[in-house]
Parts: C-alpha cells; sequence; structure tokens
C-alpha cells in the first residue's frame, strides 16, 4: 500500500507539503495540489476519512483557455473544444488570457481551485520554459496553436512558417517581386514563424528584403489600418501583400479601395487564417486556411485521452485562392 512517503517522492514534493493537500490548507499553490493528486492517482493512494481530493470533484470538466473573447478565431477554436467536451460528457469552462502571462497563470489556477486537470491552453504570454514546467506538473494540460521543443506530446499547432511561405510563393508565381508583410507588434510565437516563412519565400526567389515593406502594428482591425496608410506615405512601393490575419487584410483592402488602389489589378493581397465570412471581404480573399476548429478538437481528445492517444499534432496549412490576386 502506498504511503504519504511515496507520493512525495513521486510528486517530487516534501511530506508537509503532501500532508498539506491531503488537508486542503489553503497555502499550496494550485499547480503543486495538482502535481500531488497525480501522484497519488498513479500510486493508488487512499486518502482515510471521509476526505475528497478535489482531482474527483472536477473530472466532470474541461477547461479553455483563449487569448480573447471578443474574435471569430477564438470562436472556432472554442468550438472545437466544445464538441470534444460535450462527447466526453464534460461541462465546459472557458477563460481568457488577454495575451499576459499572469492573466493566463490566474486563469489557470482558476480551473485548478474547481478541481479541473484537464487543461487546453492557448498561450501568447507564457514563455516556453514556463509553459515546459507546467506540462510536467499538470498531464492534462495540452498546448492549442503553439510548439514548444520538448513538451510535443502536449502540443497541437499549425506549421505558421508553411504558410506565409505558401502566400509569399504564390504571389511570386504570379510575377509579383516588390511584396509588402504586415506583421504584428506583439512579441507572440507566430510572429517570428510567420515572417521567416515570408522571407524565406522571397530568398528563394533571389528577392532582396526591403524594409519599407514591412510593416509591424498593433492588433485588431486598427493595425490593418495603419499598416495601409504607412505604405501610402511611402508612395505603395510594392504591387502586393501578404497580411499576418484576415483582420489586418480587411481593414488595408478597405483602406486601399477608398484611396482609389484597385485590388487586385493594383495591388495584390493574401490573408492568413481563413476565419472571417466571405462577405468581408470585395474581392474575396485569396488566404491561408488556420485549422483551428479542428486543432481545438484535437487538443481536447489529446487532454482527456491521454499522451498515447494516436492524435495529429502537427498540422499543415492550406492555400485558398480566390479573387484578390492579380497575375503582372
Amino acid at each position: 500500500m502506498a504511503t504519504i512517503k511515496d507520493v512525495a517522492k513521486v510528486a517530487g514534493v516534501s511530506i508537509a507539503t503532501v500532508s498539506r493537500v491531503i488537508n486542503r490548507a489553503n497555502n499550496v499553490v494550485p499547480a503543486t495540489v495538482a502535481k500531488v493528486e497525480a501522484a497519488m492517482v498513479e500510486l493508488g493512494f487512499e486518502v482515510q476519512g471521509n476526505r475528497r481530493l478535489t482531482i474527483n470533484q472536477g473530472n466532470d470538466l474541461l477547461g479553455l483557455v483563449v487569448s480573447r473573447f471578443n474574435s471569430p478565431f477564438y470562436g472556432l477554436l472554442t468550438q472545437g473544444v466544445e464538441k470534444i467536451a460535450r462527447k466526453h460528457g464534460r461541462n465546459l469552462m472557458v477563460l481568457s488570457g488577454e495575451y499576459d502571462e499572469a492573466r493566463e497563470q490566474e486563469a489557470i489556477d482558476v480551473l485548478l481551485a474547481k478541481g479541473c486537470r484537464n487543461i487546453v491552453l492557448h498561450s501568447k504570454g507564457m514563455s516556453d520554459k514556463v509553459l515546459t514546467k507546467l506540462a510536467k506538473q499538470l498531464p492534462g494540460l495540452v498546448l492549442v496553436n503553439r510548439h514548444v521543443e520538448g513538451m510535443e506530446e502536449q502540443c497541437v499547432w499549425l506549421d505558421n512558417g508553411e504558410g506565409t511561405y505558401l502566400a509569399t510563393k504564390h504571389l511570386i508565381e504570379q510575377g509579383h517581386r516588390a511584396i509588402a508583410y504586415i506583421s504584428c507588434e506583439m512579441a507572440v510565437d507566430d510572429k517570428a514563424d510567420r515572417f521567416n516563412g515570408y522571407c524565406r519565400a522571397l530568398e528563394e526567389a533571389g528577392i532582396s528584403l526591403d524594409p519599407d515593406w514591412i510593416e509591424e502594428v498593433p492588433f485588431g482591425e486598427q493595425g490593418g489600418v495603419t499598416a495601409a496608410n504607412n505604405l501610402l506615405n511611402k508612395g505603395l512601393p510594392v504591387t502586393a501583400l501578404v497580411a499576418f490575419n484576415d483582420f489586418f487584410a480587411a481593414a488595408a483592402m478597405q483602406v486601399f479601395k477608398e484611396q482609389g488602389i484597385s485590388i487586385p489589378e493594383r495591388l495584390s493581397i493574401v490573408g492568413f487564417d481563413d476565419v472571417l465570412p466571405e462577405c468581408y471581404f470585395s474581392p474575396k480573399l485569396t488566404t491561408i486556411r488556420n485549422p483551428i476548429e479542428s486543432m481545438g478538437m484535437n487538443a481536447a481528445r489529446l487532454s482527456i485521452e491521454g499522451k498515447d492517444s494516436a492524435l495529429v499534432r502537427a498540422f499543415q496549412p492550406l492555400l485558398i485562392k480566390r479573387d484578390s490576386v492579380h497575375s503582372l
């Protein structure tokens, strides 16, 4: 029969910490509680008396932490996770991290305090080091839309660099050589990946990168407006552009049209994500499809079914050709 000492050894904590978890002391951080309880379950440790582990109180929950609520992108992610939650008889609890490390950790702590041990996390604020440590403490934690080396078994992600590579290559194949790129100011992981894919396509085609082609702007539609105005102020030294996301593309497209720039005859545009309805665009936007709903479904399955589940973790982007690209 397992003892407190055995639990402490497996969890990597002191016997006193195990005792505090058993007695539900309020001075133990939720992540440590989760780690101790996981060790108890693994060893078959039985708590004496009428005490019940919080892990047994939250086994009907599936937690989801998104970056923001006001975006179709996160709506699709939530939809995918919810489908799996329902299939497994789980209630879905959704919180927002607001692209901030402290807010993301707070959201996780709230879920852990509710006894939830299966969590799908969309994190843009936490460092790779913090996430790797958290993943070791929480076997039911799965990171979605981000790849972290060393915790691949608990990640479901998109090859973002390949997406912007495909977008830029498509424009090059249509004869474009002066291709702008609208990026985001925030230092999120996919910022570098997507920019690198754009640069790789230019390099393969023997095209030198011009700093005047690059615009870094805040997230949101206003960022796309700013980028478009900046390019216009520079005399629009390009014939095409790749946008970090569809929101940038939609806002920029509207500004260009208001200034009499014909799309795609004068300026070709490719977006990224394919999460906005086609009615947002005239002409319809050529873009890179990000299968975020499918990634959400697989992340939820992985969280519930465990690391040994034979699920796709690395998703590939797809170029969706519509009407916003014109050949030179």
